[in-house]
């Protein structure tokens, strides 16, 4: 009996249990603290670096990184946000603009006109396109229903070379050939330029800015400004400096504290404890969230294509390894609800599906496009990287057959074939076969439907 009065006597049951926990609640809320502080900093750190990739000149924005092997874990989640599944520079290089060449928003209040000099128009071994949306980038309707400019659309040139691109809500009196129509309100400008020639790639050539119609639209380029990019490998080590500092400094001040004060012995190594783990936590998370962010990015385009298929409203899924060709180019209506279309493309129709290699390869076929634009280009979902393409760039226009393969796939490619290995099972496909005009349309269409994917040893027995 004396023993067991002793026992409930005793403090020291009481004291180790206070102290376990408060270590368990200090770990847990440092946790916690440091996880919301990693989604914050992951999402700064991601937004920064988007903006840090991009070169702007004369109010026109370029990104060219993207989708290239090699990308540090930022870049692809930048990339992965902004920019899901673009085209590898060499295949199409992309300019956006929203301010005119005096830095003001572009706006259907004025009147706008883009001058290209003699000789000025983007290079490129297949098309150039011009199209405008609204800030939300979606094509908003116009009288005239015309939504792109290009190098297929009929524009008279000036009598010296030059060509001129009016922006306006109105018809410009005696240039209605060369007027994009403009939204009354706010809006932003996509110039594409699709196997761009060697001064886009090199960077000597520079789109001119936008003026308004009563200034001088000619004006010499500004120099190019490049913002830095993220420096986010020294900031991760100045968290983890920080950590360390921040650790020793309370621990110092609770050496101190339990000289003098008691009562506080307890408290201050649960404060310790909080703050190593929250900024532990917060420096671990940040990565971890930068490194699969693009994963769970191109996670939701899996869901909606295999789930909705084209449009983000359908119950009408794309199944895996299947490829589904849209038979309509982008419209206002549906610029905004389309999961395999962007608003921003007028110019060519989009064939798109999810490929699963873990059981067996896939060949893809795709028929003879006479010449024709189209490309069809391989996603590894993992990270956004582009490893590789089949279209007139790279294999021609001619018929041809594809096989797909997976990491560990050891077979003999069957003749007729030609390999393009997958660092992944799981591949996202996007092709785009170019429209020449409305009338083109059904001609662009039969071809995108005649793109298609057949599991190898169905297409091995001639199925």
């Amino acid at each position: 009996m004396d023993d067991m009065r002793a026992q409930i006597s005793d403090p020291a049951p009481r004291f180790l249990d206070r102290i376990n926990r408060g270590t368990v609640a200090a770990v847990v809320l440092g946790l916690l603290v440091g996880g919301v502080v990693a989604f914050v900093a992951g999402g700064v750190l991601v937004d920064r670096e988007a903006k840090g990739m991009q070169t702007t000149i004369d109010g026109w924005s370029t990104v060219r990184q993207c989708g290239e092997p090699g990308n540090d874990i930022l870049m692809k989640a930048a990339c992965a946000r902004d920019w899901t599944a673009a085209n590898l520079a060499p295949e199409a290089v992309y300019w956006t603009t929203t301010v005119d060449s005096a830095g003001q928003t572009l706006s259907g209040g004025h009147d706008y006109v883009l001058h290209f000099p003699p000789r000025g128009l983007p290079p490129n071994d297949a098309f150039w396109s011009l199209t405008m949306t609204d800030a939300q980038k979606r094509l908003v309707a116009n009288p005239a229903n015309r939504y792109a400019v290009g190098d297929r659309s009929g524009l008279v040139p000036n009598a010296d070379g030059s060509l001129d691109i009016y922006f306006q809500t109105a018809s410009p009196a005696g240039h209605e050939s060369n007027w994009l129509p403009a939204p009354a309100g706010d809006f932003m400008l996509w110039l594409r330029a699709y196997q761009p020639g060697a001064a886009i790639l090199d960077g000597e050539y520079t789109v001119p800015p936008v003026g308004k119609a009563t200034t001088d639209v000619a004006a010499a380029n500004a120099p190019a400004v490049i913002v830095d990019r993220v420096p986010w490998v020294r900031i991760l080590l100045g968290l983890a400096v920080l950590a360390i500092v921040l650790t020793y400094l309370a621990r110092r001040r609770g050496q101190a504290a339990s000289t003098d004060q008691a009562p506080r012995r307890l408290k201050r190594p649960h404060l310790i404890t909080f703050w190593a783990v929250a900024i532990v936590a917060s420096a671990i998370g940040t990565v971890a969230f930068v490194y699969v962010y693009p994963n769970l990015i191109y996670n939701a385009w899996e869901t909606d294509i295999v789930a909705h298929g084209v449009d983000a409203g359908s119950s009408s899924g794309i199944p895996v390894n299947t490829l589904y060709a849209v038979p309509q180019l982008a419209a206002p209506a549906a610029s905004n609800r389309a999961v395999l279309v962007t608003g921003s493309n007028t110019d060519t129709l989009y064939v798109g599906g999810w490929l699963d290699l873990g059981k067996e390869p896939q060949v893809l076929h795709v028929p003879d496009m006479a010449g024709r634009y189209y490309s069809v280009e391989f996603v590894d979902p993992r990270d956004g990287t582009v490893f590789g393409y089949v279209g007139r760039r790279v294999t021609g226009t001619n018929a041809g057959n594809f096989l797909i393969t997976g990491p560990g796939w050891k077979g003999t490619v069957p003749s007729g074939a030609t390999q393009l290995s997958s660092p992944d099972n799981s591949v996202f496909v996007v092709g785009r076969v170019l429209v020449e005009s409305n009338s083109d349309l059904g001609t662009a269409y039969d071809l995108a439907k005649q793109t298609q994917l057949t599991p190898l040893d169905r297409w091995q027995a001639g199925q």
